[in-house]
């Protein structure tokens, strides 16, 4: 459970730094999540999944935090800034999204790694690694 709520938590940070790269950024910390949270491929896309609506709910709370500041400066037009509130939030879905299929890919390469780690190490020690896609 404690590396859930890690991976939600990085997952969730990540994909604020890496917002400005809208897809790619969205995957890699998708995957990060998803590979910090191991297990199963559906505990990772959970991870992403999460973390990506939680960016997105912190930033709409954030600007209704500003509703009272901002509407003297709008006047009648201070509705929109409950609308404006929804926007990140929409936009976090699709992120959510992009997110649990990159924890799900981090979850996979995870298992992968653990199951085939020592053999990778040797082989890229050896120069000489061919992968398998047998398991």
């Amino acid at each position: 459970m404690a590396s859930l709520l890690l991976a939600i938590l990085v997952g969730a940070a990540l994909g604020a730094l890496l917002g400005g790269f809208p897809i790619v950024g969205n995957l890699i910390a998708g995957l990060v999540a998803g590979y910090i949270a191991g297990g199963t491929p559906g505990r990772g896309a959970l991870a992403g999944l999460i973390a990506g609506l939680l960016g997105g709910l912190i930033l709409g709370i954030l600007i209704l935090a500003l509703v009272p500041f901002l509407t003297p400066l709008i006047g009648p037009w201070s509705f929109l800034l409950t609308v404006a509130a929804a926007i990140p939030i929409l936009f976090a879905l699709k992120g959510a999204i992009l997110m649990a299929v990159g924890g799900a890919i981090g979850a996979l390469i995870r298992r992968y790694t653990e199951e085939h780690g020592e053999e990778i190490v040797e082989a890229i020690k050896n120069q000489d690694y061919q992968p398998s896609l047998e398991g």
